[in-house]
């Protein structure tokens, strides 16, 4: 054979040899990545220990104006919205039973002016919940007076306005709300 042939034929098994390493490594990634995948699925894994839950009414006893109401509406939507558990009106239909006590409520300056730091420009106020999760009986506590908070902030326009604190309220219950129906929807035993 002559040198250009000889060069020519390495060069033709060479590349053989790389596109069929190509091909056999590209369907190992594809092999691995449809093996690998079979077994997830979005959202939370594993049976909850009940099919069906009831709400009560948000017992409000803190300062936070309003809070318990919005909490309720708020709660009962994301519960809705997950779709994991049925939300049930009345007790006697329900395989557990959520409870939560409003405990405190903080507004706290969060924003100043530069050219008056004495009165402040905005807030941030805070929302802390006690949350108990029992069967109807009682006899099975799924969890107790688990603490959950959440926060929101708000600006004041001006200088003679008071902020509006119905916005931020509502995204403060909004976001207890979705930390609490997580907690919910997330327990296996």
């Amino acid at each position: 054979m002559s040198p250009p042939s000889l060069i020519f034929h390495f060069m033709a098994a060479s590349l053989f040899q790389l596109s069929i390493r190509w091909l056999l490594s590209i369907s190992l990634v594809f092999l691995c990545l449809v093996l690998g995948s079979c077994r997830y699925a979005l959202g939370p894994s594993g049976e909850l220990p009940y099919d069906s839950i009831h709400v009560r009414v948000v017992r409000n006893d803190s300062l936070a104006p309003q809070a318990g109401p919005l909490l309720s509406r708020s709660l009962r939507e994301e519960i809705l919205r997950e779709g994991r558990i049925r939300l049930v009106g009345n007790v006697g239909e329900a395989d557990a039973v959520l409870t939560i006590r409003l405990i405190d409520y903080e507004r706290l300056s969060e924003v100043y002016r530069s050219d008056d730091t004495a009165l402040a420009s905005g807030f941030r106020m805070s929302l802390f919940a006690l949350a108990s999760l029992k069967s109807p009986s009682g006899k099975k506590v799924f969890f107790e007076d688990r603490l959950f908070r959440s926060g929101a902030s708000t600006l004041r326009n001006s200088l003679t306005e008071s902020p509006v604190s119905r916005q931020p309220m509502m995204a403060a219950s909004r976001a207890l709300a979705r930390e609490i129906a997580a907690t919910v929807n997330r327990i296996t035993w």
